[in-house]
C-alpha cells in the first residue's frame, strides 16, 4: 500500500538517521563508531517507506542492508521496521 508520494527532505532524513542510531543495528556506535554510520541506508530506508508499510518487507529490507553493508545480524528488526513505519505514516504530507 502506497502512503505517501515525495521526496524525503533533510529533515526526514536526519529524523530517520537519528531512528536508526537508536536502533544501532550493526553495534557500531556502542562500540565508538560514527554517529554517521548509517547515512547509506537512510535514502534507500525513506523510499521503501513510501512504497510499502508491510512489517515484514520493511524487516527484511534492514536485515539485508545490515549483513550487506557490516557483515553483522541486526537485533529486532521487526520490531525496528513497526517503529519506521509508524514514524513514517505521522509526518506530514507535501
Amino acid at each position: 500500500m502506497q502512503t505517501k508520494k515525495r521526496e524525503g527532505s533533510r529533515n526526514e532524513r536526519g529524523q530517520l538517521l537519528t531512528l536508526l542510531n537508536g536502533w544501532d543495528p550493526a553495534g557500531l556506535l556502542s562500540s565508538g563508531g560514527a554517529r554517521d554510520a548509517y547515512t547509506h541506508s537512510v535514502d534507500d530506508l525513506l523510499s521503501l517507506l513510501a512504497r510499502t508499510n508491510n512489517k515484514s518487507e520493511v524487516a527484511a529490507f534492514l536485515e539485508e542492508q545490515i549483513r550487506e553493508q557490516f557483515d553483522a545480524t541486526p537485533r529486532d528488526a521487526g520490531q525496528f521496521a513497526a517503529k519506521a513505519i509508524t514514524w513514517y505514516k505521522l509526518l506530514p504530507e507535501e
